[in-house]
This record gives structure tokens, C-alpha cells and sequence, in this order.
């Protein structure tokens, strides 16, 4: 036997009589399993636990008016690429744009407080859907999340993002503490925007679209910006295109949404709009007294990128 094997033995021997002076530790287990087979390679005591295939995802959502639990939304995961080919512009909805469509499962529907669980979903890269995703141009009422997720393996919370900062606006703290959202559509102020929007659309020969979250709180943000004294144009820290997008269009000064909307058609106007990738959507039109004035003034917002799932815009940060 050489030395240090010999050394090895009597230090497996010495620790075997301590456990008997000690009671055994609660059962006796032979030497053999204490000593490493012969070439075995000893595990280091840090090794990373391999990742499982499939992740339980996890979130709230919350209404974004006050922050309070919604039950009864629907959930569901939707592969974020590669787009391919597009069908022809008249046939293109949300589930058929060229994009991969949903899993049909894991899906599911929040709780009484307002949370879901995505059990068993296949790791990879998804845009995580939470709403209706209604195309309805009649009847607008909830905006949906459109996310972008990477699901990792074993029980994963998910986050919703943090907007890009617009000034003079404070979030509301469930807007900034990975709760999702879901926003309500002002009748007088934003539902008329994206009637006017699906109007065009339809008149164009292309596709209707949903409103989305994001694209929402981003113009509501702006919009009320453009109402402080303390205005001033893009860029803005930490958010130099003043949106998310630079798919958008404002005006000051209009009489309603629909002028604004219709301008953004006019041909050469905006190449965004007239994309039939261009699925999601939010507007808002306000009339205001600017700067503290006695004169009303008007402007009208919208943001409507092509889906980012089919199209990187260099110019602004990531889809959220």
C-alpha cells in the first residue's frame, strides 16, 4: 500500500470510531460507502443542480387603476420566433401573423388574487399574453400584456417590467413591483381612438389588431407630460425616443382622435401603420389647458409597433 493510501485508510478508520464514540449518528453504515470506489471522481461540493426541462411559471395580475387583484384572466404562452412568412394581409390576426401560434397547453386563468401558474411549460424564450387580446372594434374594453419572457427551468417568478421613465411621472407602486397589469379603456379618451385605428385598418384591407398594456401606460404617460408646464421635447433620460416605439404619432391642436389616426395613413405618412405585422395598439386624444393658460388645446398620442417578433427596431430598447 502505498503512503498516501495508507494515510487515506486510517483517516476513514479514525472518523468511523468517532461516530461509534458518538452514538453512531443514528444508524451504523458500512465502511465501503464511506470509502470512494477506486478512479471514482468526487463531486465538488458546490456542483451546480442541473436545470429541469420544463418550468412552473408564476405572476400576478392586478388591475392597473388601483392595483387590486383580477380573477378569471386568461394566461397562455406563445413562442417568440422566428416570424416567418406572412399570409396574405386581409387573413393575418393575432394568431396568424407568420409568428408561431400558442401552446395549447400549459394556459391558465388567475385566482381570486389575481395569480396563475404556467405548470410544465417547456424551457425557451415565449411572448407571455395575459388578457383577452380582443380585436373587437366595437367594443374595447381591457388592453392585454404582451411580454417578453425566457422560462429557465424549475418554479420561476415572473416579473412584469419597468417602463421606460417619462418626466414628471411617478408609477404607481404596482406598476413598479413586477405586478402585471391590465389597463381599463377610457370611453371618452382612448376607446374612440381605437375604433378610429381599426377603421383604418379595415379600410387599408389590413388586419385588426388588440390594444396593449404597455403601449397604453406609455401613452397615458406621455400625454400627461405634454400637459405639465415643465414640457419639453425627446430625447428624455433614460427614454430618448419620448415612447416606447418609434412607430407612433401625436399631434397638438387636432379636434379628435380621428385626425391624428387617419394622418398616420395618408400614403408615405408612416410605414408602421400600414404594416400588416402592426397587431397592437394605443391612442389617446385630451384637451387640455396647457401651461396654465385659458386656452383649450388638444393632443393626440398613439403608438403602434410592428410586432416585435418580426421586426427589430434598432432605434429603441427591447420589446418589455
Amino acid at each position: 500500500m502505498k503512503p498516501q493510501q495508507s494515510l487515506y485508510a486510517l483517516a476513514v478508520l479514525a472518523l468511523v470510531a468517532g461516530l461509534a464514540a458518538c452514538g453512531g449518528g443514528g444508524g451504523s453504515n458500512p465502511v465501503s460507502s464511506i470509502v470512494p470506489p477506486v478512479g471514482a471522481t468526487p463531486t465538488p461540493i458546490n456542483a451546480p443542480t442541473p436545470s429541469a426541462p420544463t418550468t412552473n411559471a408564476s405572476g400576478v395580475v392586478v388591475n392597473d387603476a388601483n392595483g387590486s387583484p383580477l380573477a378569471g384572466v386568461p394566461v397562455k404562452l406563445m413562442p417568440w420566433g422566428p416570424c416567418g412568412a406572412v399570409p396574405p394581409a386581409a387573413q393575418i390576426t393575432p394568431e396568424n401573423d407568420g409568428c408561431p401560434t400558442p401552446l395549447p397547453s400549459p394556459q391558465a386563468t388567475t385566482n381570486p388574487q389575481g395569480q396563475f401558474t404556467l405548470n410544465g411549460a417547456p424551457n425557451g424564450h415565449y411572448l407571455l399574453v395575459i388578457g383577452t387580446d380582443s380585436t373587437s372594434a366595437t367594443d374595447p374594453v381591457q388592453a392585454t400584456v404582451h411580454d417578453n419572457v425566457t422560462l429557465t427551468g424549475g418554479n420561476q417568478t415572473l416579473l412584469a417590467p419597468t417602463l421606460p421613465p417619462v418626466p414628471t411621472i411617478t408609477p404607481q407602486p404596482w406598476e413598479i413591483n413586477g405586478e402585471y397589469r391590465l389597463a381599463t379603456l377610457n370611453p371618452t379618451s382612448e376607446t374612440p381612438c381605437f375604433v378610429d385605428w381599426q377603421q383604418e385598418r379595415t379600410s387599408n384591407g389590413l388586419p385588426v389588431g388588440s390594444i396593449d398594456e404597455w403601449l397604453l401606460e406609455n401613452v397615458r404617460a406621455t400625454n400627461t407630460f405634454h400637459q405639465s408646464p415643465n414640457y419639453y421635447n425627446a430625447p428624455w433620460p433614460n427614454n430618448p425616443t419620448g415612447g416606447i416605439t418609434t412607430g407612433g404619432e401625436g399631434d397638438s391642436g387636432g379636434l379628435n382622435c380621428q385626425s391624428g389616426v387617419a394622418s398616420s395613413f395618408a400614403p408615405g405618412a408612416n410605414t408602421y401603420a400600414v404594416n400588416p405585422q402592426t397587431e397592437w395598439f394605443a391612442g389617446q386624444f385630451v384637451i387640455f389647458s396647457a401651461y396654465g393658460g385659458t386656452n383649450n388645446e388638444s393632443m393626440q398620442s398613439a403608438e403602434f409597433p410592428i410586432d416585435p417578433r418580426a421586426f427589430a427596431d434598432p432605434n429603441v430598447p427591447n420589446w418589455p
